[in-house]
Parts: structure tokens; C-alpha cells; sequence
């Protein structure tokens, strides 16, 4: 006599507690009795604890179901993928097969178009003989290049739901009347709506994400990948492991066990976990953090900075303090994120052209050996709310999904870098909020569910806020002036800055994130104004030399009055001095350029004109003795 079809390897345990159980499941085993439809989405490609017994530890989704139908009757799971066709659970007694093909449903074929899938789901769910599921993987890729049927496959899964049925023959046990189908798909929104919205029979569920409890079991079994410490506690042990499983917040089990392949494929031990997970973040094992050629330029990094930027002594001794945290891996010590939230982040405030963009390039030159490796955006490019698009990727179906987003895009290309975000103030608060989401988790995840990691990254911002006040009868409308002091050009800025993130934008969390990261620069005084000048005149000259071969001199009063008509107003910060510096004597230049024959000497002099007034013209004079600059 034949044994009874059975699950051939149900363990004979009883079923666990579902305490520590995903919510998930409950509602699967509530809804299994009532409903005869499920769309199921989110974390359904994981690892997950068996709902029978721990001693089975994790399950894949599939074994996962499989494990709660059967423990409501059903002998049987069907699943239909596009790659695979129809197959039979590998845990369900084979012998089935012939009852299935008897019945018109015949193994290993795929359905070419959803009128196929149609067809298998109405034998199924008029299968009595055997309670079976039919699972129907892939669903959110039905509709892909246009396949017809897909309306009518709704339809009549919608209405075969609503048909009455026989009952099932007394030997069958008690599972319940009808047979359900189980949609897998990316979101339940990928399947209609009609169908999904206001469907008694259907039933929407969500795979969360694991809990640190999942975590932390299964770093437990993932202990044995990693290199062997001897002489190492078990208490040690056991909070290496918490600390493995509280760093993997918001991955999968999956990833988990990925990063502990990387730990095994390194030789990192447990305690270099920190590492093994930055690994698998980035893709690879360089840490130009960690890097002794950093360190060393750390030492001298106070100069290599005063090189490019000038008169803002005090906002490079800030961001010195701040970078040393971030090299030092100390940012954010004081909290319980400092793995998962950037390097840093700094908002740099004061006067326009002062010099915080050139600040921020050369802060990654000297991190990173590469300014290419500073990512900018202009924030004056998003201020409307569909622009985060192009931040974070559009929506599905839209055109551009496929190419993701140009924040994330440069995230995965260089994740160690820094991220430049100019005039804050100007962004629409929608991206304001995916600003939050980076500086708090350190991660955001786009419109194609690919989830980008900032933990190498150093965050700046940019901002001119503080720099106006409210009424322009009083100081030209300037909140602060040049003849202020800096201690007094601080305090009114960041209290500015504090009062538009909490007042203006009302956003006080935003701030407390970047907290006393607040660099407020000085306006340019007459020296510095003199070291700009000078330094971007001698550029001028050395392109001149280079690309035309002429060399290029002043005379005294030339040279002085070129420099008075490009610092006169200390409002403009350095970049007004090189826009003077173009339109006084690049374009004019340009001009005169055409008439000089190379290997001459171009002399700059001035003149009065009929107006009396003064201004610069071009002498061409055979090469002799004499600096350019007189």
C-alpha cells in the first residue's frame, strides 16, 4: 500500500513560538483560511527563520511559504517563473507530478504569453483532488514588451476567484476550499489596480526587512566563515556579532552572508567586520581613508589649503577640525551611527566668491589626490519638486528609469569622494529630505530599488544665508558687513542659519544633523584682495606665454590701476576680482593678440582718454629686459 502524499521532509517538531517571528507570516497563516489571492512584495528574495522550528534556522522565501501552506493543508506548490515554467516545489512529494499531468498540468513548460498562465490557473484552482498553491513568480515582468492576454489573465483570475467550487474529497484533510495563487512582484502598484484596489479576495503583503533580533541569529551561524581567534571569550565573541548584526541595519540576510564571504575571502577576522562590511559597500578593499599617504598630508594640511584659498584662516582652521575627525574615523563617535552616516559634513555660509567652492575642491584634492573625485550640484537646478528625478532616477515607466539618478550614479562610481551641494537654501524641501535621509542612515535608495551608501563620503554644503537682512534702508540690506569683525560675522550667520532651518524651512532636524559643522567665511580684506589678484594675474600671463608666445609686462601705474579697477568692491569676494580681471583686461586683450607677432612683448600701459579718464592700453615692443610685472 502507497504511503499518503506528504511533505517529504516536514520536520516532526512542533511549530516554534511566532513571537520572534516577521509580522508577515501571521498574516499569511490568518489569510490563507479567507482569501484565495496574495500579492506579495518587499524583502522576498531573503533568507528568513523557519515558521516551524529554529532548529531549521533559515529558509528561503520559497521554503518559507511552502512551510506555512502546509502546515494549512495544502500537499502542494506550484511555481511558474518565465526562466523555469511551471515546476513542483522541491520539498513536495514527486510523486504529484502524475497526478498533475493527469489533470492537465504538465511540468516544465513555461507559458509563453499571460493567456497561458490564464489557462494553468483556471486547472489549478479547479485541482480538488489536491490543495495546491500556484505561485507566480516574476510578476511585476508579465506585461513586458507588450504581451498580449495580459488584461484577460486579470480577469479571469478575478473571476474564477468568485465561482463557486466542488468541495474536496473527505481523505484530503481540511485545507481550505479554494486553491490560492501568490503573486511575487517588485511592488504590489506593478499589477493593476482595478485588480489589486478594493479585491476582497486579495490579500497585500509585505516582507519587511530582518529585525536585529534576525540579524544577530544569523551572524550566529555565519560565525564559522570567519578566521578563527584563539583564546577569544565567548562574550567578546557573542558582542563582535551584535556589533555585526547592528552594522548591517537595513540589509538583507542575504547581504549578510555576502560580507561574510568577503571577511573569508580577506582573512578578516570577526573583529574586522567594519572593514568586511565597507568592502562589500564600496566593492572594494582600497580605503583611501585609511590610506598613510592621507595621514602624512594631514600634517601639513593647513598649508596645502592656504595655498588655494586665501584670507580665510579661521574657516580652514574649522573644516581642519572637522576633516581631522573624519580621517581620524571619529565623526559622529558620540552616536550609534558613525558606520553607516558619511565621513562628514560641513555647511560652509558667508559672502559670495570668498572662496567656499574653491574650499571644497581643495579639501578633496588633499583627501583624495583628485579634484574630479568632488561631485557638485547646483541646487539652483532643483528647485522645483520633480527635479529630484534627476538626483535620484525617475519613477518606473517613465522615460530616463533605466538610467538611474545622478546622485547615485556618482555614488557608485567613486563612493569615496565629496559631495559638493551649492546654495542649499535654493533646493525644493522634497530634496531637502533626501538630504536628511543621507546624513542620518547614510544611504538613500533610488526609483530602481538600488540602494547607494554615502558612509565614505563627505558631505558639503553651501550657503549664503545670513548674508541679507530684512530692511535695505539699514546697511544696503547686509545682515553683515566687511568693517564687522569675524567673531561678529559668525555669530549673525549662524544664528541666520539656524533660524532659516528652523523658522524658513522648518527643518531643525536637517540642522542638527550637520550641528556645530557651520564654517562661516570672512569677506576679503585689502591683503588678501592683493595675494587674488596677483595669483590670478600671474595665470593670465603664464596662458599668454604658453599659448601665444608673447610676453606680457606692465608698467607700475598700469599694473596699479589694473588692480584698483579689479578690488574696489569687496562685495564681489575673489570671484568678482577675476570677473574684473576678464573684463578689464582678458577680452581686450584677446583683441590685441590678433596684431602680435610671436616671441614680441606686449606692454600694458595706461592713458587718458578725452573724458580724463584713465584706462589701459597695449604697447607691442621688441623682447628686451624686464618682468611682466614691471
Amino acid at each position: 500500500m502507497n504511503k499518503p502524499l506528504n511533505h517529504r521532509s516536514a520536520p516532526a517538531h512542533p511549530e516554534a513560538s511566532h513571537e520572534s517571528h516577521p509580522g508577515w507570516y501571521d498574516e499569511m497563516r490568518s489569510s490563507l483560511s479567507v482569501r484565495s489571492q496574495f500579492v506579495m512584495s518587499g524583502n522576498i528574495r531573503d533568507l528568513y527563520i523557519s515558521p516551524r522550528s529554529h532548529e531549521e534556522g533559515f529558509l528561503t522565501f520559497e521554503q518559507t511559504i511552502w512551510r506555512l501552506l502546509r502546515a494549512k493543508g495544502f500537499l502542494a506548490l506550484l511555481i511558474h517563473d518565465p526562466v523555469d515554467g511551471v515546476h513542483l516545489h522541491h520539498e513536495c512529494d514527486p510523486r504529484l507530478e502524475k497526478i498533475f499531468t493527469r489533470h492537465g498540468i504538465t511540468l516544465g513548460e513555461a507559458a509563453a504569453i499571460p493567456y497561458d498562465i490564464a489557462a494553468l490557473y483556471r486547472r489549478v484552482a479547479a485541482l480538488r483532488v489536491i490543495p495546491t498553491a500556484l505561485m507566480i513568480d516574476y510578476a511585476s515582468h508579465l506585461g513586458r514588451d507588450n504581451a498580449p492576454g495580459l488584461t484577460d489573465l486579470f480577469v479571469t483570475v478575478h473571476k474564477t476567484a468568485r465561482m463557486p467550487v466542488a468541495p474536496r474529497p473527505a481523505e484530503v484533510g481540511k485545507a481550505p476550499l479554494r486553491n490560492p495563487v501568490i503573486w511575487i512582484a517588485d511592488r504590489a502598484a506593478d499589477l493593476p489596480d482595478w485588480f489589486v484596489g478594493g479585491n476582497d479576495d486579495l490579500r497585500e503583503i509585505v516582507a519587511e526587512m530582518p529585525t536585529l533580533e534576525d540579524r544577530f541569529a544569523f551572524a550566529r551561524t555565519l560565525l564559522p566563515q570567519f578566521p578563527a581567534t584563539p583564546g577569544r571569550p565567548h562574550t567578546e565573541t557573542e558582542s563582535l556579532l551584535q556589533k555585526f548584526a547592528l552594522q548591517c541595519d537595513r540589509h538583507t540576510l542575504v547581504a549578510m552572508r555576502a560580507i561574510a564571504g568577503v571577511a573569508r575571502a580577506e582573512s578578516l577576522p570577526l573583529e574586522k567586520i567594519t572593514d568586511a562590511i565597507g568592502m562589500y559597500r564600496t566593492g572594494t578593499r582600497r580605503n583611501p581613508w585609511k590610506s598613510p599617504v592621507l595621514r602624512s598630508r594631514m600634517r601639513n594640511a593647513r598649508e596645502i589649503l592656504a595655498k588655494r584659498v586665501k584670507g580665510q584662516d579661521s574657516a580652514i582652521d574649522k573644516t581642519l577640525d572637522i576633516l581631522m575627525r573624519s580621517v581620524t574615523g571619529l565623526s559622529g563617535a558620540q552616536t550609534g551611527h558613525r558606520q553607516t552616516r558619511p565621513r562628514g559634513a560641513l555647511l560652509f555660509a558667508g559672502p559670495t566668491g570668498v572662496g567656499k567652492t574653491e574650499l571644497a575642491k581643495s579639501v578633496t584634492e588633499l583627501l583624495f589626490g583628485d579634484e574630479s573625485a568632488c561631485h557638485r550640484f547646483d541646487m539652483s537646478e532643483f528647485m522645483e519638486e520633480d527635479s529630484i528625478t534627476r538626483l535620484i532616477g525617475a519613477p518606473p515607466g517613465h522615460p530616463g528609469h533605466d538610467r538611474g539618478g545622478e546622485l547615485i550614479n556618482a555614488i557608485h562610481k567613486r563612493p569615496f569622494s565629496v559631495f559638493l551641494f551649492d546654495e542649499i537654501e535654493k533646493a525644493h524641501p522634497r530634496i531637502l529630505d533626501t538630504f536628511l535621509q543621507i546624513l542620518d542612515e547614510g544611504r538613500i535608495t533610488d526609483s530602481r530599488g538600488v540602494t547607494a551608501f554615502f558612509s565614505e563620503a563627505l558631505i558639503i554644503f553651501t550657503s549664503n544665508i545670513g548674508m541679507f537682512g530684512n530692511k535695505r534702508e539699514t546697511n544696503m540690506g547686509m545682515n553683515v558687513m566687511p568693517s564687522d569683525p569675524h567673531r561678529v560675522v559668525e555669530e549673525k550667520i549662524n544664528k541666520a542659519v539656524q533660524d532659516f532651518f528652523r523658522f524658513d524651512l522648518k527643518r531643525p532636524e536637517l540642522m542638527n544633523r550637520i550641528g556645530h559643522n557651520v564654517v562661516v567665511f570672512d569677506f576679503i580684506d585689502r591683503t588678501s584682495q592683493h595675494v587674488i589678484f596677483t595669483a590670478i594675474l600671474e595665470r593670465v600671463l603664464d596662458v599668454v606665454a604658453t599659448e601665444q608666445e608673447i610676453e606680457l609686462r606692465f608698467t607700475p601705474d598700469a599694473l596699479g590701476e589694473l588692480e584698483h579697477m579689479c578690488t574696489q568692491d569687496v562685495f564681489d569676494g575673489g570671484r568678482g576680482i577675476g570677473n574684473r580681471i576678464e573684463n578689464h583686461l582678458v577680452n581686450p586683450l584677446a583683441h590685441e593678440l590678433f596684431f602680435c607677432t610671436p616671441g614680441s612683448v606686449l606692454q600694458v600701459e595706461t592713458e587718458i582718454d578725452a573724458h580724463g579718464r584713465k584706462h589701459l592700453r597695449f604697447v607691442q615692443q621688441n623682447s628686451g629686459i624686464g618682468g611682466p610685472l614691471g
